[in-house]
């Protein structure tokens, strides 16, 4: 089945998550994709704008990732905005729950909520609502490493009085991953992010809980211990929970 893949890349603060080496790698992520996947654009930092909307037109996409706008110093990076933005979005999109995949290229994966937008309780919820999984590829250099680990304790610290949005939280309850490398070696991280998508299966059930009340239930999918024992440890990669249908 098609995927629907929406690029969310971070434009706040001094560092700038797409920079040469990844736009290059990017590129060469998306031509993997097939030509029934379709993509999107968007990026973010006070503010989300919807630079290309989904299309299976490659040279619409290579030109909106030449329109990526400059990295705003003074910016922050708003997760909470920009996920309930993407999961919007992602309603939209031609592909069904499963295949709605949401990839942040960002060097900052934890932040307090930001001001004049909906919560980051909000925006999980609606990422639950749209059935997207996300990911996550961030570029490793020094100075990345020590403003995320400084926003990472910060958040930590903060927690307490302030909500907070991790990305790979997110990953982790959505089913998807984080690829974090130099930027000069994403090519290959990006490639096997995009390859790992491709090969994902869809289960399906139905649940015995007939009631249609909207509410977010968790999920746990395991392999047999057989497997574990002939095969050694295995991981399995899936959402924890979902949202059940609600009654109109």
């Amino acid at each position: 089945m098609p995927l629907s893949v929406l690029l969310l890349v971070d434009r706040g603060g001094c560092i700038d998550p797409f920079g040469t080496e990844v736009h290059r790698a990017a590129n060469e992520a998306l031509a993997r994709l097939k030509a029934t996947d379709e993509v999107a654009v968007m990026t973010y930092h006070d503010d989300v704008e919807l630079l290309q909307e989904f299309t299976r037109d490659r040279s619409q996409i290579e030109n909106a990732l030449e329109r990526i706008p400059k990295a705003n110093t003074w910016a922050d990076h708003c997760l909470n905005k920009a996920f309930a933005k993407a999961a919007d979005y992602m309603v939209t999109a031609g592909n069904p729950v499963g295949r709605r995949v949401i990839i942040a290229i960002t060097g900052i994966t934890r932040n307090f909520d930001c001001g004049h937008g909906p919560s980051g309780k909000a925006a999980k919820q609606a990422l639950f609502e749209s059935g997207s999984v996300v990911c996550g590829i961030i570029p490793k250099t020094p100075v990345q490493r020590m403003e995320n680990s400084l926003m990472v304790f910060g958040t930590r610290v903060g927690g307490a009085f302030r909500a907070v949005l991790d990305i790979k939280q997110l990953a982790e309850e959505t089913g998807g991953e984080v690829m974090e490398e130099k930027p000069e070696r994403l090519n290959t991280s990006f490639a096997t992010l995009i390859d790992h998508l491709r090969t994902r299966y869809n289960l399906a059930f139905v649940s015995s809980n007939r009631k249609r009340d909207g509410t977010l239930r968790k999920l746990k999918i395991d392999v047999h211990q057989e497997l574990h024992k002939s095969q050694g440890k295995l991981v399995v990669k899936s959402r924890r929970s979902y949202v059940a249908p609600k009654e109109k």
